[in-house]
């Protein structure tokens, strides 16, 4: 980074022009500095974020997210401006010399907060709508194998009609009658299938079914893509592949020892001329589950369409041809104004929910907004599963989220690790090559990146609730601090306004962080040693530990059991029993003492 800033005041000075000289003067460059200063200063720090790392002065001017944290985080007066002169200056020095395509001030909002953002979901209700898009995509996929058939039998268009409709239709009789819609439905087995929300008895409902069906799967996509809505609106049929992240490892003998491991990758397109020509996005089961959905209904529906679903053919076709043939090739109306889902309108805020959001974005008035009143159905947006994505799944790898679902809990934690550092392996999975660099590249808009720089309050929601609002006393370093805080609180000393705000600016500046543990939580910043080796009796002196007694009970019963399984004397024995030694010692000493 210093070889990086060092390259940049030299182009600033030489090449950025400006002025009556055209160039900048030495006052001018020293204000340049001030804000690169800050800005290698932030991209060190980000050493702190497990899911960033070290970033480069590149990196953070050519990717808005990253551009969108440092704003947020240094939030003096004036910074905008400057920043914003900076990076004009860097843009007329040029690509050519910097290397690199360099944001202009105009592609980004310089205030982190707007009045129009999307907001996070509430927990509460983030909660209901996983479950209940989860029960419906359930639903659904039971008939996954018999909607492509079901589907094109409609290439007759008397198919599923009343028969007092086709008795005025059709010529000769009964005998050429075709079976209605119950019939049809019976057929297939697809009663259950098409039933409630998707129910249809008459074939004027079918279209409308098939169409929920697709926004249902559309917002799974959202819910565990983080995919924005065009981007989801013009996917291909063709939209899977398997993606190897790591090759197999051969030794000299030809021996495969570790086999190539893939990941499944959800893409715009699947048309490759030698490489991807656009980006992709991680495809956890569910998603894969959601797309199959989409690529039965759409074989059906290309056949009514006479197409053919490997040229060009968009995964969402417009179910609209099953009532008027001439229909266009195209999307559907897949939007939540043609698709009222009451089980998703049924979720009302509460005042809690109010209450969250304020938290989340504490210089908007949610309380003032009526589409936000308590009562009212959530607002849902597709945008706002991606927020909410970065939100809460960048931060459940590391603390529990009880009130999110466990299945949810295992996708993020497998997007943290795909997303993780180590950005040009995240750029070939995700990323689409291009020629004129010769190299991949990862769109400056990915969700991988938002993902990576994931808000901080659910880490600062989650210390408050599991640590400052227990009863029981906590031990340990910070365990004893944080009982202190808590007789200040009780006392009315200070007020929980205050805490959480200096609790949420110490998480934001990388001051605390926290993560369970064995033995209670832990707020340490940064690597822990004897925790990657298991060595959980640490945290008993660790500076960073908070000491629950109940899980040092449930430690103490579990080691004693442990015991009986090894040989008296044995290294095992030894190990245990040692761990063991200590736990009744930390016990004896603090537990009980206080108790």
């Amino acid at each position: 980074m210093i070889d990086e800033v060092k390259y940049i005041i030299y182009c600033l000075a030489y090449f950025a022009g400006g002025g009556r000289l055209g160039r900048l003067s030495a006052k001018t460059l020293e204000q340049r500095w001030v804000v690169l200063r800050s800005a290698v200063l932030f991209c060190y720090e980000q050493i702190q974020k497990p899911l960033v790392g070290v970033l480069s002065l590149q990196q953070l001017f050519s990717t808005p997210v990253y551009l969108a944290a440092f704003i947020a985080e240094r939030a003096q007066p004036h910074f905008p401006q400057m920043l914003s002169a900076l990076l004009a200056n860097l843009i007329s020095v040029g690509d050519d010399r910097l290397g690199y395509r360099v944001i202009s001030s105009r592609d980004i909002e310089l205030r982190r907060h707007e009045p129009n953002q999307h907001p996070v979901i509430p927990t509460r209700i983030y909660l209901e709508l996983i479950n209940v898009l989860q029960d419906m995509l359930d639903q659904i996929h039971r008939g996954v194998e018999s909607l492509e058939c079901f589907v094109s039998k409609f290439c007759d268009e008397f198919y599923g009609l009343a028969h007092d409709v086709q008795k005025s239709l059709l010529p000769g009789g009964k005998a050429n009658y075709r079976p209605i819609m119950t019939e049809v439905l019976q057929a297939h087995c697809l009663n259950e299938v098409f039933s409630g929300v998707f129910s249809c008895s008459h074939k004027r409902g079918l279209s409308p079914a098939l169409l929920k069906m697709q926004y249902i799967v559309k917002n799974v996509i959202h819910l565990y893509t983080g995919m924005r809505e065009q981007e989801v609106l013009r996917m291909q049929y063709d939209c899977l592949s398997d993606e190897i992240y790591l090759k197999e490892v051969v030794d000299d003998n030809g021996v495969t020892r570790d086999l190539a491991r893939s990941v499944s990758v959800l893409s715009t397109t699947t048309k490759f001329t030698g490489y991807k020509k656009s980006e992709s996005w991680f495809a956890p089961s569910e998603v894969v589950k959601a797309v199959k959905i989409a690529q039965a209904i759409c074989r059906g529906l290309a056949s009514i369409y006479k197409i053919d679903v490997d040229n060009d053919c968009p995964l969402f076709l417009n179910p609209a041809v099953l009532r008027k043939r001439n229909t266009d090739v195209g999307v559907g109306k897949l939007g939540n104004f043609y698709n009222k889902i009451p089980l998703i309108e049924g979720v009302r805020i509460e005042l809690s929910d109010i209450q969250e959001l304020a938290q989340t974005d504490t210089k908007r008035d949610f309380y003032s907004e009526p589409e936000f009143a308590v009562g009212r159905s959530w607002p849902l947006t597709g945008h706002q599963f991606r927020r909410s994505l970065a939100f809460y799944g960048s931060n459940s790898g590391f603390i529990s989220l009880p009130s999110l679902k466990s299945q949810y809990k295992q996708v993020t934690l497998e997007m943290a690790r795909y997303y993780s550092n180590g950005f040009q392996n995240l750029k070939t999975i995700f990323g689409y090559y291009d020629p004129k660099s010769n190299g991949f590249v990862l769109p400056n808009s990915h969700v991988a990146l938002e993902f990576q720089m994931g808000m901080p309050m659910a880490v600062a929601n989650q210390l408050l609730s599991d640590v400052l609002f227990r009863e029981a006393p906590l031990f340990g370093g910070t365990g004893s601090y944080i009982e202190k805080q808590k007789a200040r609180f009780k006392n009315g000393e200070v007020c929980i306004e205050d805490v959480r705000a200096d609790t949420l600016i110490r998480v934001k500046n990388c001051e605390i962080s926290y993560r369970p543990t064995f033995l209670g939580g832990c707020s340490k910043v940064g690597r822990c040693d004897y925790f990657l080796l298991g060595d959980f009796t640490e945290c008993l002196i660790c500076e960073g530990a908070i000491i629950q007694p109940e899980k040092v009970g449930h430690a103490i019963e579990a080691m004693t059991e442990e015991l009986t399984l090894y040989s008296y004397g044995s290294g095992e024995y030894q190990v245990a029993n040692g761990d063991l030694e200590r736990l009744l010692s930390f016990k004896a000493r603090f537990i009980d003492k206080d108790v």
